[in-house]
């Protein structure tokens, strides 16, 4: 379920009045959607869930304890009070502890669509139609998941604070394979306005990659010129900042931004002349929630211009302790683009590898950044500037911030969807890479 402000802001001041420690916080977050699930060519299941969720934060001192729960009553919000108060009251003291925020300035939301709010679930089913008829007509099998969601959040202080936000959310991913197993073509994308959603032409690309992705040959695992498609950047950029931009463990000599002899290298050059990164809650593409952690405002900061590191991310607790402003993380993220089509990026390869996207992608070294993962849903040959044959998976052993020093062309920005969930929308371009390693084939389709 929804709350409008007023009853957030309400409902978080009478949770605030229960409370008898000497400060507390509670957050609120509740969602109404609804999604359609498909598979050979005919959905499978359907459903409309809500649901809200809260939690309440009590402090002693250092103390700190939390409780949560879903029910709304007077009687179920005391006894969520009373429950962390007293895990407060029992926990050791933490050295770490920082005290609850007051009044912050945010800027507007602009993250809410009304068409997606109000989209019905036989909007969902007649959007998917073109898609579904397109693989059936060519006898290939579609599945895939299409959900619209709408939600909000809200975060108070007994100090002061209160934020009140919502983001609405559309996802839709399709795959397509072919009657013989050997071919598979995807795509997918998260959008904020369920108008602009076109179902039928991302089954097209699915259908397209399928067909062409049949009967793939093995190729020698090593160091090729890619292309990477918008989802596969989203994972290893999304990755790199939403996990690895700390300033923390920067200082400490725990990631890829320690400087040696000790602290970070904010304001070095650690990636190529054409990489920049930044977050806007307020970007049209990609727009975010407007406050970040502990309730600090989220606002437009830039993580790397013009391959110049410029942020990280910083905990209010590190900033007072190493004399900086805290940097909140991103609610959202985009790498600015190019101008070179996917067309023209494939003409300029001599010898190299289109891949559609990444899965099943784990960490090897938080210190370089070094991921390793597998191919997926299409991967192409390209041999003087035209694709010339399917080519089987490989697994990937490679750090996006080695690679961002190895742009060679990048694309118009799109936002897009990835393998790995970051909590953030993404907004990237496809990019042409020199020197992408490949560390060996998959035989997986």
């Amino acid at each position: 379920m929804t709350l409008s402000e007023a009853d957030a802001r309400a409902l978080t001041a009478k949770i605030l009045g229960f409370s008898q420690a000497e400060s507390c916080t509670v957050f609120l977050d509740g969602s109404e959607g609804r999604h359609i699930r498909y598979a050979q060519n005919m959905a499978t299941t359907s459903g409309a869930p809500s649901g809200i969720d809260i939690s309440v934060e009590s402090h002693f001192g250092k103390r700190a304890g939390s409780a949560g729960g879903t029910d709304l009553s007077d009687d179920a919000l005391q006894t969520l009070v009373r429950q962390s108060e007293d895990t407060a009251q029992r926990a050791p003291e933490n050295p770490e502890f920082m005290p609850p925020l007051g009044p912050q300035t945010y800027q507007p939301g602009t993250a809410f669509s009304a068409a997606t709010a109000n989209a019905t679930s036989d909007q969902l089913a007649a959007a998917l139609q073109p898609a579904l008829k397109q693989a059936q007509d060519k006898g290939l099998q579609a599945s895939g998941y299409l959900e619209i969601g709408t939600d909000f959040s809200s975060f108070a202080t007994s100090k002061g604070l209160f934020v009140y936000d919502r983001e609405s959310e559309v996802l839709h991913t399709v795959t397509v394979r072919t009657p013989d197993g050997t071919g598979s073509g995807w795509a997918g994308t998260t959008l904020t306005d369920f108008g602009q959603l076109d179902a039928g032409a991302m089954g097209g690309v699915a259908i397209d990659k399928a067909i062409r992705s049949q009967h793939p040959i093995a190729l020698e695992p090593g160091k090729y010129t890619v292309i990477l498609e918008p989802s596969a950047v989203s994972d290893l950029v999304g990755i790199m900042v939403g996990d690895e931009f700390d300033q923390r463990s920067a200082d400490e000599g725990r990631n890829f931004a320690t400087k040696k002899g000790g602290g970070s290298r904010v304001g070095e050059k650690m990636f190529g002349d054409n990489v920049t990164i930044y977050s806007d809650p307020q970007d049209v593409l990609v727009p975010g929630s407007i406050y970040s952690s502990d309730g600090l405002p989220a606002l437009r900061t830039m993580w790397v211009e013009n391959g110049v590191l410029k942020n990280l991310q910083c905990g209010r607790f590190w900033a007072q302790k190493s004399g900086r402003v805290p940097v909140p993380a991103p609610t959202t993220l985009t790498m600015a683009g190019g101008t070179t089509t996917r067309d023209a990026m494939i003409k300029q390869v001599k010898r190299g590898l289109l891949i559609t996207r990444f899965w099943y992608i784990r960490e090897v070294d938080p210190q370089t950044v070094l991921l390793t993962g597998l191919t997926r849903d299409g991967v192409f040959l390209i041999e003087h500037g035209e694709i010339v044959k399917p080519v089987k998976n490989f697994r990937f052993n490679e750090s996006p911030v080695a690679m961002l020093n190895r742009v060679v062309a990048l694309g118009p920005t799109v936002r897009t969807y990835g393998e790995e969930v970051t909590g953030f929308p993404i907004c990237v371009p496809p990019i042409l890479v020199d020197d992408f390693n490949l560390a060996s084939v998959a035989d997986s389709v």
